[in-house]
């Protein structure tokens, strides 16, 4: 089943947020929000968190799975929110929030889907300046975090989305949050987004054949909600392959045109139709699918053959 409106899923797991932008509540004796979400997700996290029946002085933690605007731009907010909360992210997670450019470019693309979707207002009651994110934890693979009635929290460390990309695992509940390591679920026929490749393409096939080694039953991504049952287990398998469809193609596009930039426009016309994430411009989505074929072409060697 595809849960794709925030909600309960279990009794220990609750979806926020908003389908295109996920956050999740883990509950055990304490909580922990996995996701740190966009700022625009703020008001219904307000409204969300007074709906839950939990003790929200039991958050203990929250987890940053990647560096990326759209997986941090919350982190502020809920940090004022809740102060006792520890932030935990990867030792390369804690490089870049430690760069002012890259403080400066999560703070104007969290404001721009601000403005976008007129929640000035709400910005400044509930003060969702983007204003750089302290990192208590570093967490790695050999962390193991417990938050009682056996809800242990396991960490994998999958980088090719990015460098600093972790997944999250829950034994107990067979629940596995990839974050961006995996493609999401979409409506297109495809039934999964094209992959996200911006650091190296090696390394996510390689990240994503790892995922699929998890016993699953719940998938819950921070983009389009959380996929359960025998379903859960299908959509990484359908992630694999539609990881080497798309590379295929794009090789193929290039082989073609001969053109970098061709095949990036070629690609755009066929895939952005269908697949669009609303929280971005069309103009950054072209920014990251080029991305994304760079490395492809890069790992194919294609580049270096042809020129760019």
């Amino acid at each position: 089943m595809w849960i794709r409106e925030p909600g309960k899923v279990t009794d220990r797991l609750d979806f926020l947020g908003a389908t295109d932008n996920c956050l999740y509540l883990l509950k055990g004796k304490e909580a922990m929000i996995i996701g740190g979400g966009m700022s625009w997700v703020a008001p219904s996290l307000e409204a969300q968190f007074s709906a839950i029946d939990l003790n929200l002085n039991k958050l203990r933690y929250l987890v940053v799975s990647h560096s990326h605007f759209d997986h941090c731009g919350a982190v502020p907010y809920l940090k004022r929110k809740f102060p006792n909360i520890q932030i935990l992210a990867s030792a390369y997670s804690e490089k870049v929030f430690a760069k002012e450019k890259a403080v400066n470019f999560i703070a104007a693309a969290n404001r721009q889907m601000i403005d976008r979707l007129g929640l000035q207002s709400e910005y400044e009651r509930l003060n969702l300046k983007f204003d750089g994110i302290h990192v208590d934890r570093i967490i790695t693979e050999k962390d193991i975090i417990d938050l009682g009635d056996g809800i242990k929290i396991h960490f994998m460390e999958v980088p090719g989305h990015t460098q600093c990309s972790i997944a999250t695992y829950i034994p107990k509940l067979k629940a596995l949050f990839p974050s961006d390591a995996a493609p999401p679920p979409t409506d297109d026929t495809s039934g999964v987004f094209f992959p996200g490749p911006q650091y190296n393409f090696a390394m996510y096939k390689k990240s994503l054949e790892r995922l699929t080694s998890c016993e699953v039953e719940i998938c819950a991504f921070e983009h389009y909600g959380v996929v359960t049952g025998d379903e859960a287990r299908q959509i990484l398998q359908e992630g694999i392959r539609q990881t080497e469809r798309f590379e295929n193609r794009i090789i193929e596009l290039y082989q073609q045109t001969r053109n970098f930039n061709e095949t990036v426009q070629r690609a755009a016309a066929e895939i952005l139709q269908r697949n669009e994430f609303n929280f971005m411009d069309r103009e950054l989505q072209l920014t990251v699918l080029s991305t994304v074929i760079r490395r492809i072409l890069d790992y194919a060697k294609l580049l270096d053959e042809l020129g760019p």
